[in-house]
Order: structure tokens, then C-alpha cells, then sequence
């Protein structure tokens, strides 16, 4: 340690530590060569922004408190291996924003997808940005993900991880969906045809994976390794049918939660495919969805929706019952814009996609007595 602490004060001040002064074009490479090794070690970082953190809750006194605020994040890094970068940006360990192409934005675009692992990692699609985001909440590192080998993102939005940490991602222009190991390495694609594939849920207790094709009207079922493994529902309105189904979430116990999003409910599937249940219709109550998009279940059960032209999220008890709902339309903290997915992790962390705000917003579940 100390010789490598009197090599870079030699190169930083060569004059006093040299009998001979070194060229002076020799030694702005050798700086620069420094700067470029140490840079290189440089890991990129993305901002959590803990501002508020626990000072909103909802709802509001006099009421016990259920949910709170904890964080929201919207700046990140772009720096990913195998992308270009200008001599400059490399020595700084930065990337050069270029307006003309949003891959380079060091922000969030528009969040879609978002995924919690038991890693502590956080993962992203961001359409916007024709790219997936993947952020180390422990160390704040950051991982970028633009494409599988040649075959550049045009509209990820779904996105699961297993337990050995492949990454799922569904991209409804290509109409593909993409395995990636850890690291961000493609590994396969799924097998099939796809008219417009959506969002997707991970049932770990039966190792599988569900993939809802929009268009179609249908939920395709897949194992882990790309097989499909059968489908459910057809195009309708009736109990079981599905109209535009999008985001799904599947809880402890294997049940499968679906937006049925033109049908404006929520609709619920055993491991078996077969019906258990509904909530939710079109109107101007509370208890009303206009335009679901994203779902999750807490540890006890409650039922998230994202409402997105409301605003909102909805929570429900398992019988389907309205009980609150969290944020309005806005830009402070805590509030949503035409927000899209939603995640919750094991410790009842909320992680929801506020598109048009640019930014994830994270929210704690406070469980009841």
C-alpha cells in the first residue's frame, strides 16, 4: 500500500521526487494511464433518495397507521460493459448524456416493471430507456442491461428473477422474451410465438413462470428453462374469460392474481388453472378500477392494485373488500403519475414503478396486531 501511495505522488508532483523531470507529454499519459486503471475500478452507483423516509403514512390520524413512506429512486449510472465511452468520460468514470439516445440517460425514463430479490437486488424495465436496470440496494451498484447479445431492447416491460438468479425479460416489440444469467449474459430465449407478450410472475413453489400475451387474451405457462408448459383463458368477459390481460403476481400459497385489465377486475387461479374468484369493476368509487395495471399480496394477504389513471393504489382484503388506498396524483413524494408495476418482497417492502414521475418509490407494510 505504501508503494503504491509513492508511485501516484510521484506521477502527481515528478518533479520532486525525480532527479530527472520526466517529459511532460510522458507524464500526462502516465496520469492519464493511472486515472484510467483507477477509474476502471470505479463501480457505477445510483442515488436512493431517503429524504422522507418514514415521515408520510397512510392513512392519516386518527387512523392506525398501515403503510409507510421509505424512499424513491430516479438517478442512476449507465456505465455497462461492452458500451463505447470518450477517453474523458472514462478517466471520470462517468457517461456523456446524449439527448439523442435515451440509453445514456443517467436517470430513470419510464419505469415499468420492478422486481425484489432475496439478494437485495432491485430490477427495472424501463422502456424509456430501451433498457433494464438492475441496482444492489446493499451497495448501490448498478447494472444495465440493453439487449441480448446483437438484438438490441425496443419495449421491455415484464421482468422476474428465480432463485439462481436468471433474469426474465419480456419485451412486447420484439415479441421475445430474454434469460440472462446474474451478471447480465444472455443465456435463451423462451420457445413459442408471441403476439404482444406482457408482464410476468414467478410461482417458485411449483417452478414456474406465467407470461401474459396481451393481444391473445391468454396466460402462457413456462418452466424456468423457456418450455411451455400449457395456457389459461380465453378472450371474453365471462368468469375465467380475459380482456387485455396484463401484470400478474402469484403469493406464497401459489395462487395466481391477474389484471384483467379491459374487464376492469382482478381475477384469481389456483395451481390448477382453475378459477377461484374476482374483484373489481368499472365506476367512480373508490372501490372501482378504471385502468389496472400492476398487482401484489402482502404477507397477510392484502390485495395491491395500481390504478394507473387514478393514481393510486388501491388495497384489498382477500374477500375482495376496499380498504384504502395510498398516493394521489402528484409530484412530491409519496404521490404517483400514471404509475405501472408494483412488487412486494417478503419483509412487505413495496416497490411501485411511478412512470411518468421517473422514479421508483418504495413503501413499507406496517402488519397488523
Amino acid at each position: 500500500m505504501k508503494m503504491r501511495t509513492s508511485f501516484i505522488k510521484k506521477l502527481l508532483h515528478p518533479t520532486r521526487y525525480t532527479l530527472h523531470p520526466i517529459p511532460y507529454t510522458l507524464y500526462l499519459l502516465l496520469v492519464t494511464c493511472l486515472l484510467l486503471l483507477l477509474s476502471s475500478c470505479a463501480s457505477p452507483k445510483a442515488y436512493i433518495d431517503k429524504t422522507a423516509m418514514r415521515q408520510i403514512i397512510w392513512p392519516g390520524p386518527p387512523e392506525r397507521p398501515r403503510i409507510q413512506y421509505l424512499w424513491s429512486l430516479t438517478h442512476i449510472s449507465t456505465r455497462v460493459e461492452g458500451r463505447k465511452q470518450g477517453l474523458i468520460d472514462f478517466i471520470i468514470g462517468n457517461v456523456s448524456e446524449d439527448i439523442t439516445d435515451p440509453r445514456t440517460s443517467n436517470v430513470l425514463m419510464r419505469p415499468y416493471g420492478v422486481f425484489h430479490d432475496s439478494k437485495e437486488k432491485l430490477y427495472i424495465t424501463d422502456p424509456g430507456a430501451y433498457r433494464v436496470t438492475v441496482v444492489d440496494m446493499k451497495t448501490a451498484e448498478v447494472l444495465n442491461i440493453f439487449g441480448a447479445g446483437k438484438e438490441e431492447f425496443l419495449f421491455p416491460v415484464g421482468i422476474v428473477v428465480d432463485l439462481n438468479g436468471r433474469i426474465y425479460v419480456s419485451d412486447s416489440e420484439l415479441r421475445k422474451v430474454f434469460v440472462f444469467n446474474e451478471k447480465g449474459k444472455y443465456l435463451f430465449q423462451f420457445e413459442g410465438d408471441f403476439k404482444r407478450p406482457s408482464c410476468m410472475a414467478i410461482d417458485t413453489k411449483n417452478s414456474r413462470i406465467y407470461l401474459s400475451d396481451t393481444i391473445e387474451h391468454r396466460i402462457y405457462i413456462y418452466s424456468f428453462e423457456g418450455k411451455r408448459l400449457g395456457s389459461l383463458g380465453t378472450p371474453g368477459s365471462l368468469p375465467g374469460e380475459l380482456n387485455y390481460p396484463t401484470h400478474m403476481f402469484v403469493d406464497n400459497d401459489g395462487i395466481l392474481y391477474v389484471t384483467d385489465a379491459m374487464n376492469f377486475r382482478v381475477q384469481m387461479f389456483d395451481e390448477k388453472g382453475i378459477l377461484l374468484g374476482s374483484m373489481g369493476s368499472l365506476g367512480d368509487d373508490y372501490s372501482n378500477l378504471d385502468k389496472p395495471k400492476g398487482i401484489a399480496v402482502d404477507s397477510e394477504g392484502n390485495i395491491y392494485v395500481v390504478d394507473s389513471i387514478k393514481d393510486t393504489v388501491k388495497l384489498f382484503n382477500r374477500k375482495g373488500e376496499f380498504l384504502m388506498f395510498l398516493g394521489t396524483k402528484g409530484r412530491k413524494y409519496g404521490d404517483f403519475y400514471l404509475p405501472s408495476g408494483i412488487f412486494i418482497d417478503n419483509k412487505n417492502t413495496i416497490y411501485v414503478a411511478d412512470t411518468y414521475n421517473m422514479r421508483v418509490q418504495a413503501f413499507q407494510y406496517i402488519k397488523g396486531e
